[in-house]
Formats: structure tokens, sequence, C-alpha cells
């Protein structure tokens, strides 16, 4: 779909160029001082974890803070069409959208969230690339061969280039991931149906 970059000749685009233009487009986790055990409350406003990023399981609900916390750090506020990135552990690079209808909520200190400008960067498309083995070599290849697993620098991670195809192409490219991953749902549930009659 893409053809071959070069003959293309699409442009690599860093992350300051293709996020929204809000101050907190682009922005890591608090400090793990920042966010305390008395923090956290029985319900009340979502504190975003690994977990999300890593199995996009957006159902799971743990840790909450009071409203009075949420406006305090409002600058890490997770809101719908957000990518969350997880940022230690062997899980390291793992990234996934908030859909509609999220909870509302903040990220903790081991997350990254990016809000792409949808005119320049589609949300599908970026993900794929960002999982591609070629970009997470290039941003946590170094880090892998060190005990701990870490995520790099800001700096680094702000002067990385990711691929930027004029936005139809990218479009095109999300709804044809899309059907793919339909028509893969439909599969497994007629072999789940399948099993079960056979049960």
């Amino acid at each position: 779909m893409f053809g071959t970059p070069n003959q293309k000749r699409f442009i690599g685009k860093t992350l300051p160029e293709i996020i929204e233009d809000d101050k907190y487009a682009l922005k890591r986790g608090p400090f793990g001082g920042s966010l305390k055990k008395a923090d956290f409350i029985q319900e009340g406003y979502l504190v975003y974890e690994q977990r999300h990023a890593i199995h996009n399981d957006f159902d799971y609900a743990k840790y909450f803070i009071s409203k009075e916390k949420y406006n305090e750090m409002i600058m890490f506020k997770v809101e719908p069409k957000d990518l969350l990135v997880s940022c230690s552990g062997v899980t390291l690079g793992r990234i996934s959208e908030v859909p509609e209808g999220a909870k509302e909520g903040i990220i903790n200190q081991a997350l990254l969230k990016i809000t792409l400008n949808q005119d320049i960067m589609n949300n599908i498309y970026f993900m794929q690339l960002f999982r591609n083995e070629q970009i997470q070599d290039k941003l946590f290849g170094f880090s892998r061969g060190s005990g701990i697993p870490n995520f790099p620098s800001m700096n680094e991670v702000k002067s990385m280039e990711f691929l930027c195809p004029p936005i139809e192409l990218q479009n095109q490219y999300a709804n044809f991931v899309k059907q793919v991953d339909k028509l893969k749902f439909e599969v497994e549930k007629s072999l789940k149906e399948l099993e079960d009659n056979f049960n």
C-alpha cells in the first residue's frame, strides 16, 4: 500500500511534529513520589497503569484518586484517542489506544501519553508503526540489553522519526487493519461456537 519508502519519498516526522498543539500532548508519567498510597481512594478518577497499555484492557480499574488530586495532576490526564505506552520492564514499548467512553483519569509513572494530531498521523497506523521491530530496536534496543529495561530519555524519544505518508493512505491502511481484526474476531467466534457444539 505504501510502496518502497525511498521510491515514494515519504518524509519522516518526529513526535513533536505529529502531536496535537497542546503542551501536554506528549507527556511522561509523574514521578513516583507524586502519587502516594495515601492518595488512593475506593472510587473516583482512575489511575491508568502499564496493564492498560500492555493488554489493551480498559475495563481494568484498581487505583482511584479524588477530584482534588486529579485537578492537581491535570497535566497527566487521559482522554479518548490518547495513546498509552508502557515505559519499563520486559513489556517496555507496548502501546494501546484509549477507547471512547474510557474512565476519566491520569497516567501513572510507568506510562507515556501521546496525543496525535489526527490530520497528520492516524492512531492505528502509528501503533502498527510503533510496534515495528526496527522502531522498537531504535527506541529500546540498548535498554533491553541492560539488566533492567528502561524507557529512553524524552529527548531521544522526541528526536525519533516516524515515516509519515499522506493521511489519506494512512486512513486506508487503518480501515484495512480494522477489517482484518473484524474478520479475525468472527473466525474466532465461529470456532468457539463449533467447539461448544462438540462439547
